[in-house]
């Protein structure tokens, strides 16, 4: 009996990633790095675990295999789903700071320069402090992990294509249970059902469906409101394979069909929408970078955003969810997004779903 996950990706792919963080790690003289956030430590070690907001920390040394210290209860799942073949525990009723001291001194690798990465989501301020408490030469090592992540390779991109398929199975799916009295939760269940009969792996975020006033109230989801003649439905959903996502938005509208909703809006972005006098209701970024995420967000902006003025250079292999979408606040709201990689050449769509308003009632 197989007792392991086959690993998301090869061991050469690891060893890839490992290598180009040493390479960063030797770059700013540090000897010892501590990771934390859990998208960092699965895109090093393939840890995947519902457990993600636990502490835990990935210990990379320049030359020394990682070692992952985790809850105990943990210990099973990262024995299962990672590469790694070094493991550190803490129980229920230890400190996982003094834990991680611990482990520390007990190597060493107290001695010499020591990188915290200061940005994982879960670790909060207060505890930092107490990190940043055990060691005397210690430096911010955020970022280190992310500049990897930012550029796909050819692994992840085919695990996002499938994520992409996952996510049209559910669009579909999600579309065609849009009709006057189904609720938006009848919507959203239709889409989950779709992509877990497709093989999505758990969620970073529960679909995004929302009708009438609500499509035009921005972060806001389903709510068990029923569908009515003359709305407008905004949807935006994500399948997830192996931790990598590929979201897609699309707009639907049940007749009457406002004049506002018309089908140029997936094309138009922020130029077309300034020149409409839209401007107002279009004050975000025209896109982000997506890939490797946990809940509470599929997406990696805080890696890569196309936003106004940002000097980033693209790079073949960025993959971007770009989701122009116009709210009116509490009257209604429309959105087209595609997932989008970078290529030598241009971009390729990796979303493939018709690019049109869907209306209730219409052609399939």
């Amino acid at each position: 009996m197989d007792t392991r996950h086959q690993p998301a990706f090869t061991a050469a792919e690891y060893q890839r990633r490992l290598g180009a963080l040493r390479e960063r790690l030797q770059t700013r003289a540090i000897d010892t790095f501590l990771v934390f956030a859990p998208e960092n430590i699965c895109y090093l070690a393939g840890y995947e675990t519902i457990g993600y907001a636990s502490f835990a920390t990935l210990v990379v040394r320049r030359a020394e295999d990682p070692v992952l210290l985790i809850r105990e209860m943990e210990r099973t799942v990262a024995e299962t789903t990672t590469w790694i073949s070094s493991f550190a525990t803490f129980s229920d009723t230890e400190d996982p700071v003094e834990e991680t001291g611990a482990l520390l001194r007990g190597r060493g690798w107290l001695d010499g320069s020591v990188a915290l990465e200061q940005n994982g989501w879960f670790v909060s301020a207060a505890t930092m402090d107490r990190l940043r408490g055990l060691v005397e030469d210690v430096s911010d090592g955020s970022g280190l992990v992310e500049r990897g992540r930012r550029v796909k390779s050819a692994e992840e991109i085919e695990l996002m294509r499938r994520a992409c398929h996952i996510t049209e199975a559910g669009m579909d799916a999600a579309c065609r249970a849009i009709r006057p009295g189904a609720t938006e939760n009848d919507v959203a269940a239709a889409a989950y059902s779709a992509m877990m009969a497709r093989g999505s792996d758990f969620m970073a975020g529960d679909p995004i469906v929302t009708s009438g006033w609500r499509s035009g109230v921005a972060h806001c989801t389903f709510a068990n409101r029923a569908l009515e003649a003359g709305d407008t439905i905004l949807l935006e959903l994500s399948g997830c394979r192996r931790r990598y996502f590929g979201p897609l938005m699309r707009g639907g509208a049940i007749p009457p069909v406002r004049p506002e909703a018309s089908g140029q809006v997936d094309a138009a972005c922020r130029g077309v929408l300034e020149d409409a006098g839209y401007e107002p209701y279009f004050r975000k970024r025209t896109g982000y970078s997506v890939g490797l995420a946990f809940g509470p967000d599929w997406g990696e902006g805080h890696i890569v955003s196309l936003r106004r003025d940002d000097p980033t250079p693209l790079e073949p292999g960025m993959v971007f969810h770009m989701p122009p979408a116009l709210r009116i606040p509490r009257e209604y709201g429309l959105g087209f997004s595609e997932t989008v990689l970078v290529t030598e050449t241009g971009c390729e769509v990796l979303t493939r779903f018709p690019r049109r308003l869907y209306v209730a009632g219409g052609p399939g």
